[in-house]
Order: structure tokens, then C-alpha cells, then sequence
């Protein structure tokens, strides 16, 4: 039964706040998720590519989310010049329902409270609390936590300026004759200005083909198909939504905190949130519990034990990342593709890096 007084309330039934949630149910405080659409897991927003970190991070099985196994990549030219990387480790394409789906339920068995279908609408301050008003009812709480994604309302409500860089991502699942252990990564000017094309194979029978671009990404999508595939074939599963990228200035305010993509815990290279969010999520959980134990919920307070601390493992492979995005999109093609050609001494550097902290191993 829903109370009206909750140690944190959290906006965003995502990876990111649902491990949030269960972690900070785990450690003793009551908490409320509160999530707008019906279910949690849809729609899916993500092309579901993840390092090996998925599993432990989300402290789910691998049969559990585990769609595919790849251990390679081909990164691909504009003249379809490609250079073949192989990964020590595999690399998972997940379900991304199904593994927001899992943590909620880690959090309910937490004894975390979640209510779906519900709109966060607004906060007020009383004291040292706030008072949240969803679309169903006004629910007292010491910490609120923005997971509400790239467009985070509690961001905006609270004055959190959010980075300004941004690309739409568009992707479908197309049928085809594929590789099931190879991953394409297609860049160059003609495939899309800002970003690049991706085809990961579910199995060798179907892929997650996407594009992600400032503007008109439905026609880059198009074209890229049509290079890729040379005809449209049945396609299903279309995914849409904002990548924001860039380092955030602060994720906290009083008794506030952001987490995942509102917080912009993305690799700006490839526009992945997952591993960094969960990342966060269990710092964030933390200190939603030392500020409860503490009595302190200021921002300084919270700048501490969260923004700090996140800043400490996140904000370089952040910048790193943005480094190499700016890198990569501003390197006229005919440059890029030499760089392919390198091969053998680019490859082992390459499958040296590790493709969520940006440093070599």
C-alpha cells in the first residue's frame, strides 16, 4: 500500500533507477520508483550492445538478458574500407525489456515500492523535504532522484543546467543473411554527419540496423539501408529517442540528484548509457543513505558523497569520450580511411582499450 512519506522517491523505471531503487532498499531505506508508462521496460530506447560489465553491474544472470555473444567488430569507411577488431572478452546484446524488467524485480524483492502508469509532474519545498506531486497523488519525501532520462523534467525543475550536445538515435531490426558474431560500426560523412550506422546481429538471421544523427536522421536511415542492404527487407522493432552527451556541470541540487541519462552518464563515442549509469546508480545509492543517516540532504552535502564521487570514476572516460567523438566526426573521411588501412599496429591498440573507460589494458 502506497505511503506518503518516503526516505528517496525516484523518477524513472530505467536501468539506472531501478538499481538506484534496489540498492537503496537494500540498505534500509523506504523507497518509491514511479515509472509514466504502464510497463517497465517499454518502449525499448537503446540498440541493447553492453561490455562484459552488464552482468555483474545489474546483478542479473546472463540467460536472463543475454540475447546474442559477439567478439567482433567491423568498423567500416565511407568507401567500405573496414578494419576487424576482436575482443578478449565478449560483448553482450542484450534484451533491454527484459533487463529493466529483472532489476525492478531485485528491487521489489528489496522491498522498493513501484507504480507505473504514474507522471511525475512537479516538486515542492517544505522545509527539509519536498513534496512530490505525481498524476495520482502528492507523496512527502527527504530525496528526490531525477532517472528520468535525456530530458529530465527533475533536472529542469530543480535548475540543473544539462548538457546541450545531442543526436537522435533511429534503429530497426532487420532481417537478413548475417554474421551472428560480428558487429559493424560504418562512419563517414555520407553514412551520417555526427555519428555513425551500427548493424548488431541478434543471430544470423536478424540485426539491430540503426543511424543516429542532428537532423534528419529518417532520411540517413534510408540511405545507410539501402548501402548496407542494397534493398529494404522486412524490418520490425523500431527504437527512437535523444542520445545527450556531454560532462553535466553539477547532477545535484537540494535533496535532489540526478542518475543515468539525466544525469548525461553517456559515452559520447557511442552513445551507450547503461554501464555508466549503473555505475552511478550505486553511488547514488549510497549517498541517498548517508544522507538519510546524517540528516543531510543539502546540496553541498550531496555534492560530496555523490557528484563527487561519480566524478571521480566517470568524468574522465567522459571526457575521454567526448575527445574521441570529436575526433572521429571531424576527420575529413578520406583521412579516416587511411587510418584503417594501418591495420595490424591500430588493431593492437584498439583491442587493447577498454571500450567503457577509454584506457588501455
Amino acid at each position: 500500500m502506497l505511503k506518503n512519506f518516503y526516505d528517496v522517491v525516484i523518477v524513472g523505471g530505467g536501468p539506472a533507477g531501478c538499481k538506484t531503487a534496489e540498492l537503496a532498499s537494500s540498505l534500509g531505506l523506504s523507497v518509491l520508483l514511479i515509472e509514466e508508462h504502464e510497463e517497465i521496460g517499454k518502449p525499448v530506447q537503446c540498440s541493447g550492445i553492453n561490455s562484459h560489465r552488464i552482468i555483474s553491474l545489474s546483478g542479473l544472470k546472463e540467460r536472463e538478458i543475454v540475447v546474442n555473444k559477439v567478439y567482433k567488430a567491423r568498423i567500416f569507411g565511407d568507401n567500405e574500407t573496414f578494419l576487424e577488431l576482436k575482443s578478449p572478452k565478449p560483448v553482450y546484446v542484450i534484451d533491454r525489456q527484459k533487463l529493466d524488467e529483472g532489476i525492478a524485480k531485485l528491487a521489489i524483492k528489496r522491498g522498493c515500492e513501484i507504480q507505473t502508469g504514474v507522471k511525475f509532474e512537479n516538486f515542492k519545498r517544505r522545509g527539509n523535504f519536498l513534496l512530490v506531486h505525481t498524476s495520482s497523488s502528492t507523496i512527502k519525501t527527504k530525496i528526490l532522484v531525477g532517472a528520468d532520462g535525456p530530458n529530465s523534467t527533475v533536472a529542469k525543475l530543480a535548475k540543473i543546467e544539462m548538457p546541450k550536445e545531442y543526436v537522435i538515435g533511429y534503429q530497426q531490426t532487420i532481417r537478413g543473411d548475417f554474421s551472428d558474431n560480428i558487429v559493424e560500426l560504418w562512419f563517414g560523412k555520407t553514412i551520417t554527419p555526427d555519428f555513425f550506422g551500427w548493424v548488431i546481429p541478434e543471430n544470423d538471421e536478424w540485426a539491430r540496423v540503426g543511424i543516429a544523427s542532428k537532423i534528419n536522421v529518417g532520411y540517413y536511415f534510408e540511405n545507410f539501408v539501402r548501402k548496407r542492404f542494397g534493398k529494404n527487407g522486412e524490418k520490425k522493432d523500431i527504437v527512437a529517442g535523444i542520445i545527450r552527451y556531454g560532462l553535466i556541470k553539477t547532477s545535484v541540487s537540494d535533496n535532489i540528484l540526478l542518475v543515468g541519462d539525466a544525469a548525461s552518464h553517456i559515452k559520447a563515442y557511442s552513445g551507450g548509457g547503461i554501464i555508466y549509469g549503473l555505475i552511478a546508480s550505486h553511488i547514488a545509492a549510497k549517498a541517498c543513505f548517508n544522507a538519510v543517516k546524517s540528516k543531510r540532504y543539502d546540496r553541498k552535502f550531496l555534492e560530496k558523497e555523490y557528484d563527487f564521487k561519480w566524478r571521480m570514476v566517470l568524468e574522465r572516460p567522459i571526457k575521454r569520450g567526448l575527445l574521441l567523438h570529436k575526433l572521429l566526426h571531424s576527420m575529413p573521411n578520406n583521412t579516416f580511411s587511411a587510418l584503417l588501412k594501418l591495420g595490424k599496429p591500430l588493431r593492437f591498440f584498439l583491442n587493447k582499450m577498454d571500450m567503457d573507460l577509454l584506457f588501455t589494458r
